[in-house]
């Protein structure tokens, strides 16, 4: 079976993806700080941005027919 995703944005600052997720900019921080968000940050003191392709990537790699990898990572 062959897929095709396309995304409006391959990158999301962080009050984005708050907006888009619902959660607030200093939770995302939070899941960044634990390693559960991909992240892209061009320079050292950078502004880093959410990598959405990496996180769907992991997301479809997940083994979905089990309950706990549902990919949420909107754990509030």
């Amino acid at each position: 079976m062959n897929m095709i995703v396309s995304f409006d944005t391959p990158m999301l600052s962080l009050s984005e993806y708050a907006r888009r997720t619902g959660i607030t900019v200093d939770s995302v921080r939070n899941q960044i700080l634990q390693g559960q968000l991909p992240v892209i940050q061009h320079e050292t003191r950078g502004t880093r941005y959410i990598n959405m392709v990496k996180l769907t990537e992991f997301c479809m790699e997940a083994d979905a027919d089990k309950p706990h990898n549902n990919c949420s990572f909107n754990r509030g």
